[in-house]
């Protein structure tokens, strides 16, 4: 009984007969504001970076690839660099509605599912485990399931509607057109299905990126 929901959602009083538990996981919440992106710090290349921003820019967008190949050019490089090296986060940084034509993550172009699984939620999961926010989080999930009460998960990237039945995560990750935010990393986690979500189950291909 947990699920990922947009941060502004109207929540019902009542979920099955009892009050749910719920949890903002954005970076202007109180004791969980650490599981936010914007926040979370992850190792990369001998530094310190925000996760949000090894994220976004290890994407590349049309202007900055090569016209022989479509391999990132020198101002990418340079670009990326400068971006992930900054102190805040950048949601985005060519602007809303821009969209990439890759991620670029050791030397290969990964479509928008498949850096879901090598990028996004791999290393996320990894950094987020050892924060303090993630072991209450991990309490509270097991304190729920005892109870038999719903776990709420605010994100930014979520459902808007809370009528819809919950959207499985491997529904989430494996759907382009569905914006899956660190909510359902989390999630993946607590239920034990992030190795499952993260096995790639098609072929490796430039899919519909965001």
């Amino acid at each position: 009984m947990i699920r990922a929901l947009f941060k502004f959602a109207t929540i019902p009083e009542l979920v099955e007969g009892k009050k749910p538990v719920v949890i903002d996981t954005t970076s202007s919440s109180g004791d969980f504001r650490e599981l936010s992106p914007f926040i979370l710090r992850v190792p990369y290349r001998g530094q310190s970076v925000i996760f949000e921003n090894l994220w976004q820019y290890s994407k590349v967008y049309k202007k900055q690839t090569l016209a022989i190949d479509g391999y990132p050019d020198a101002s990418w490089y340079k670009w990326s660099e400068q971006g992930m090296a900054q102190d805040r986060a950048v949601r985005y940084p060519v602007g809303k509605g821009a969209i990439p034509e890759y991620s670029f993550w050791d030397d290969e172009k990964l479509g928008y599912i498949e850096a879901r699984k090598r990028i996004y939620a791999p290393i996320y999961a990894e950094n987020v485990e050892n924060m303090g926010g993630y072991s209450r989080l991990k309490v509270l999930y097991a304190q729920c399931c005892k109870d038999g009460r719903e776990l709420i998960l605010l994100d930014y990237d979520a459902p808007r509607n809370f009528a819809t039945e919950g959207l499985s995560v491997l529904q989430a990750i494996n759907n382009p057109k569905q914006k899956m935010g660190h909510a359902f990393v989390l999630i993946m986690m607590l239920v034990g299905m992030l190795e499952e979500c993260l096995e790639v189950k098609s072929p490796s291909g430039v899919e519909e990126n965001e």
